[in-house]
């Protein structure tokens, strides 16, 4: 097969973010009512089954978006933006050792000046951690499909690079705050964890647009970043659960920033367009 060049189909970033917060909230928040005891009353069973489908939506409005904007060709090539691999050793790199690396010295300067410390988690079996892994990829597949394969394209087509990831982080933070109500974190640590998040994901989109711009804007290689960082931290090593391991997590992703900070925006013959296999 022939490889073509093709424009990403420009979709509005308001009505993006608008219809992800809209189709996500409508989840989450009566869910965060019955959480906390206002108006719904909701199992807690129930309720950590129906809230994973909020992390769905971003990719729910980016389909429906592409398909109203661009038609089939768009989404089809939205798609191939998920299988596009030839990229870079070191920006595969980046992706998927990146995220654990930081996790782990995290977790080793934590235990070294704190007395709470981060242990690894027991796995119990490999079915359940296959399982895991699945339900990871299948969330972190509904997100990055928006973020990365629709909201930063778009945001990039008018503003630089620095200013859409400062947009993006603060609505990719702001858009997180019903479902991290939900968690029993937020229940152990109060407000402090909310603003613990916003410090780590800000700096994570500055991260992920760094390497985004550079590998011909594989959507491939931020799924495999969000996947990473989500078995490491949720399954092999809870960082994000221990304030004071949490709290160093987010300072090093803002040391990690301010090194690349200078390199956000991608070369001039990658700033609008990607290769697929047509």
């Amino acid at each position: 097969m022939n490889s073509n060049m093709r424009l990403i189909t420009p979709v509005s970033p308001v009505k993006f973010f608008t219809l992800t917060f809209i189709l996500s909230w409508l989840i989450w928040v009566p869910l965060a009512m019955s959480h906390f005891g206002i108006a719904f009353s909701i199992p807690e069973a129930t309720s950590n089954m129906v809230r994973l489908l909020g992390v769905l939506m971003p990719a729910a409005s980016a389909l429906i978006l592409t398909r109203l904007t661009g038609g089939h060709d768009a989404v089809r090539n939205l798609w191939a933006r998920l299988f596009l691999w030839r990229v870079d050793g070191k920006w595969w790199l980046a992706a998927v050792a990146g995220q654990p690396a930081l996790l782990l010295l995290a977790a080793v300067i934590s235990n070294l000046a704190v007395d709470s410390k981060v242990t690894p988690e027991p796995l119990i079996s490999a079915s359940v951690f296959i399982v895991n892994v699945i339900m990871l990829l299948i969330a972190t597949l509904g997100e990055e499909t928006g973020w990365r394969g629709v909201a930063l394209p778009s945001l990039q087509r008018q503003y630089s690079a620095l200013k859409s990831s400062v947009i993006l982080g603060l609505l990719w933070a702001t858009w997180h705050i019903p479902f991290w109500l939900l968690l029993d974190s937020f229940d152990q640590f109060g407000l402090g964890y909310l603003g613990l998040n916003f410090l780590f994901v800000l700096p994570l989109t500055f991260y992920i647009t760094w390497f985004f711009n550079h590998s011909r804007q594989s959507l491939l290689l931020p799924v495999m970043l969000h996947l990473t960082f989500n078995i490491m931290n949720t399954v092999l090593l809870p960082v994000t659960i221990n304030v004071g391991a949490f709290l160093v997590f987010g300072v090093l992703e803002w040391v990690v920033m301010f090194f690349i900070l200078p390199y956000l925006e991608p070369k001039h013959h990658e700033q609008t367009q990607i290769q697929v296999q047509a």
